[in-house]
């Protein structure tokens, strides 16, 4: 009950600050620099819940763009001081292309936050290509591998697993669909093995995120909308525990 009042109280205060500085900020120069947040339910990312337990998050991102480039942060934040994450991207696109590499960081007590010793850092570096599609073919594919720091096999600590997500994805107005898989033994399929039984059958190809998105626009005043976004996740091949296969996710943006 606590979270659910945390999260009412923000979402309330987060809409009533929007609504009031909507005006002036339409008003002024388009800046280089970008800031948005968004709140969610839960967190799941790429068909797994993030956190421990199923808590609201608040996930703000600073950039700055010039042109095609962005470099900027990304962040997640529980509601119970339970969960961090601090995320550096730097991305370029090139028509339907784009390039990105992230520095993926929610393992803080792995190692100091500054520590990238490939041994010891909590990091986990990701390059990514994606075709973002077009409004004639509105499809998506993305390529996402793991290549440096905390991501190792599980059957040698000291080799890089180069955990790898791969996403097929469809828009048709306010509406998208996913279907998201790794290829081999990854961080997405707990590296081929269950959490319970480490001498179980090895996975490789595993399929570990279906599911589709709704968007829609709350209107607030006659120039601004707050976009809401449910999300329906299905993970077939959720290793840890059984409630990490489906999540209902709501979303809203700032």
């Amino acid at each position: 009950m606590k979270n659910k009042n945390i999260l009412l109280v923000a979402f309330i205060t987060l809409t009533c600050f929007t609504s009031l500085f909507v005006n002036a900020q339409t008003s002024e120069p388009v800046s280089p620099f970008k800031v948005t947040a968004d709140l969610v339910s839960h967190y799941v990312w790429r068909g797994s819940m993030a956190t421990g337990s199923p808590t609201p998050n608040f996930q703000p991102t600073l950039a700055f763009t010039k042109g095609k480039f962005e470099i900027g942060v990304w962040g997640s934040t529980d509601f119970v001081g339970s969960y961090k994450e601090i995320d550096p991207y730097v991305s370029l696109s090139s028509g339907q292309l784009k390039f990105l590499v992230t520095d993926y960081n929610w393992n803080f007590d792995k190692a100091n936050y500054f520590n990238y010793k490939n041994s010891e850092t909590g990091h986990r570096l990701e390059g990514t290509i994606g075709f973002t599609g077009s409004e004639a073919m509105p499809i998506s594919v993305t390529w996402n591998t793991m290549f440096y720091g905390l991501d190792k096999k599980s059957s040698d600590s000291t080799k890089q697993a180069y955990s790898t997500y791969i996403e097929l994805g469809y828009t048709k107005g306010a509406a998208s669909f996913f279907f998201g898989f790794t290829p081999w033994a990854s961080y997405y399929n707990n590296y081929g093995v269950t959490a319970f039984d480490l001498t179980a059958t090895k996975k490789s190809f595993s399929i570990v995120n279906i599911g589709a998105s709704i968007t829609k626009a709350l209107k607030i005043n006659e120039t601004y909308s707050l976009p809401l976004k449910a999300t329906l996740v299905i993970n077939p091949s959720a290793t840890y525990t059984r409630k990490d296969s489906v999540h209902l996710v709501f979303g809203i943006t700032f």
